[in-house]
């Protein structure tokens, strides 16, 4: 895939993200943990874990909650390393890479 196709793809966030707000206004995601069977087995058998989604909460800074907030699935990437280079007074590259960057590490996580 070529930058200016990856640019153009428009990121949707995961049915499997419960999304909350801190009291300062910054986005709270909380993602399901997947657990290896052999851990799971072994952490059944000794009766330290029931089966339940495991779930890591991870808090957003200023600039991830302000990303997050544009994730619409109709918005571009293109479009929200714009929004980021105008809100934050990056350079359009910076913000590319920082959008593309951000964009990974939620996909990595399972957002």
């Amino acid at each position: 895939m070529t930058r200016d196709e990856a640019m153009a793809l428009a990121p949707v966030a995961s049915r499997d993200v419960q999304v909350s707000e801190t009291a300062g206004g910054l986005v709270q995601l909380s993602v399901p943990v997947s657990v290896r069977p052999a851990l799971a087995g072994l952490a059944r058998r000794f009766g330290a874990w029931d089966g339940r989604v495991l779930r890591k909460t991870v808090e957003l800074d200023a600039v991830g909650t302000f990303v997050w907030r544009m994730i619409d699935g109709q918005t571009t990437v293109g479009e929200i390393g714009a929004a980021l280079a105008t809100r934050y007074r990056l350079t359009a590259d910076e913000a590319r890479l920082a959008v593309a960057e951000f964009l990974r590490q939620l996909g990595r996580r399972g957002a």
